[in-house]
């Protein structure tokens, strides 16, 4: 958006790196057409600004034109909407289908935005939702549920678990992600040595033993060969990956024409 490094601390003296603040960025930039798209990724330094999603809400306060959010500290919505047009191409039932969105493995601290908005939107879809994680990786409770209110409007489930073949029973869809633990957010370096025995959570077909025949695999990408999932898994049937990043492009389309036609 900018040449320049940008500031988004209210209130500070701009005499470090940063040349241009975010007051006056955004709505210039804004103000080149009818519609703006921002993603603002968690800092990852301060759990509750994070889960409170302050940097893309400033942002958006900056503003008078239409937005969309592209990705922000706690929420996916286009990411949300190429997911579930996946699953309805995929013809993966909407009431009491079974997904699991599972913690993977992961050389980085990463950021809930894409686990908080794949369970939001497969409870929505009225799903039975579980999320498999390793002890310590229990999802924030906001997260969780904000899910579960949707799920109680949709007549889907939501429920967390550590026990892989329990959760992988009857699966029709093995979502798989990577997320911080919440009890190390922000020090990295205390979270690589909390996970440094979980390299075995890396997907592979025995994780599928349990699972529907035809258990299909999704993620967001990029995703990380031989370190997230197996290569086999992703150059085999299972895997959806180019439908879902391709449905990417199709449904934000959609939102651009609905929001430029006015509809």
């Amino acid at each position: 958006m900018s040449i320049h490094k940008l500031e988004s601390h209210a209130g500070i003296v701009m005499d470090g790196a940063a040349a241009e603040h975010i007051r006056e960025a955004v709505p210039v930039i804004a103000s080149y057409g009818h519609a703006i798209g921002i993603r603002a990724f968690a800092k990852r330094h301060n759990l509750e600004d994070d889960l409170a999603d302050s940097t893309f809400s400033e942002m958006v306060s900056l503003l008078d034109t239409p937005y969309i959010n592209m990705e922000s500290a706690i929420n996916h919505p286009c990411q949300s909407l190429a997911d579930w047009k996946t699953l309805e191409d995929l013809d993966i039932p909407a009431a009491k289908g079974k997904l699991v969105l599972s913690w993977s493995w992961h050389p980085q601290q990463m950021p809930y935005s894409v686990p908080a908005a794949t369970v939001h939107m497969a409870a929505m879809r009225g799903m039975d939702v579980t999320v498999l994680r390793p002890e310590g990786y229990a999802l924030p409770v906001q997260i969780m549920e904000k899910a579960q209110r949707a799920a109680s409007l949709s007549g889907g489930t939501v429920r967390e678990t550590s026990d892989r073949r329990e959760a992988m029973e009857g699966a029709q869809v093995l979502y798989v992600g990577s997320w911080a633990a919440e009890q190390h957010y922000g020090n990295a370096r205390a979270e690589d040595d909390f996970k440094a025995e979980l390299r075995d959570w890396c997907v592979d077909e025995p994780w599928f033993a349990n699972a529907d025949s035809g258990c299909r695999f999704m993620h967001s990408l990029p995703v990380r060969r031989e370190v997230t999932v197996t290569e086999r898994i992703l150059d085999g049937p299972r895997s959806v990956v180019i439908t879902e990043a391709r449905n990417r492009m199709v449904v934000q389309m959609a939102v651009l024409h609905r929001m430029m036609s006015g509809s």
